[in-house]
């Protein structure tokens, strides 16, 4: 399942998650920014909610904390997470 493209200050994004029946089992952003600063935000926000052990499987929600220094990447993701999880 995948959320709508969120464009924020620094571009735009998707969210795809992969679910097993009802639980979340993998979370990854796409088309993120690469390079400069933009990237190091992204890969720091990827890093933190995306994969198989991330906080959004963690969690089970797109109720996740906010990545210092990535704001509008943070807060992005969370709306396009949001939106899958409803489409689900």
């Amino acid at each position: 399942m995948t959320g709508p493209s969120v464009t924020y200050e620094y571009g735009s994004l998707r969210v795809r998650i992969t679910l097993s029946g009802s639980r979340i089992v993998d979370a990854t952003a796409i088309g993120l920014p690469l390079g400069g600063q933009s990237g190091q935000r992204s890969d720091d926000v990827q890093a933190r909610y995306s994969g198989t052990s991330g906080e959004v499987v963690a969690r089970q929600s797109a109720s996740l904390s906010t990545v210092s220094g990535a704001t509008y990447t943070s807060t992005a993701y969370k709306q396009s997470l949001q939106a899958a999880l409803d489409k689900a």
